[in-house]
């Protein structure tokens, strides 16, 4: 349980230090998404669970819009990436891709209905096309590739696999 506290807590860091400078036409990724569905792709529902409700903590301890939205959104999104890959029998990159821009949107989409509840059609129409269909696939590409390199580059006594036995 450690180690998903500290990885998580470096990623919330990376999440608010790095971020705005790896934007691209100001589409910001998230890190915390990604790890959560990463984790839940390599390890299953419970371990991805259980990052992502860690990584959404610390995001919503660490954020001043209070707690809640973030632990179940990521928390939910782990779970999910763990279920894809139980629904799908072998996991490859098409796969990774789909969830994971599937998984961003949902959340992107959660997260701008809880902050603004009453936005104006345009104005939810002009988010939707230039944030939140770009994130998404900045985070799926992000994620893909993540999980490609970990996968690539796995070893059996490594960090993951750590994760794993835990």
């Amino acid at each position: 349980m450690i180690i998903y506290i500290v990885l998580s807590l470096c990623v919330v860091i990376v999440q608010s230090t790095l971020s705005r400078y790896l934007a691209i036409q100001g589409v910001h990724p998230d890190f915390c998404l990604v790890l959560a569905c990463v984790v839940g792709f390599l390890f299953g529902e419970y371990k991805g669970l259980a990052v992502g409700l860690t990584v959404g903590l610390f995001q919503d301890l660490l954020s001043p819009d209070g707690i809640g939205v973030n632990i179940v959104l990521k928390g939910l999104a782990g779970v999910l990436s763990g279920v894809i890959t139980h629904t799908v029998s072998t996991v490859t990159w098409p796969s990774i891709l789909a969830g994971t821009w599937v998984l961003s949107l949902g959340c992107g989409l959660a997260s701008l209905v809880i902050a603004f509840p009453d936005v104006s059609a345009t104005t939810f129409a002009y988010l939707l096309t230039t944030r939140l269909f770009p994130q998404s696939v900045y985070n799926s590409v992000l994620g893909l590739g993540c999980f490609m390199i970990i996968r690539k580059y796995q070893r059996p006594d490594s960090l993951f696999e750590l994760l794993n036995r835990h």
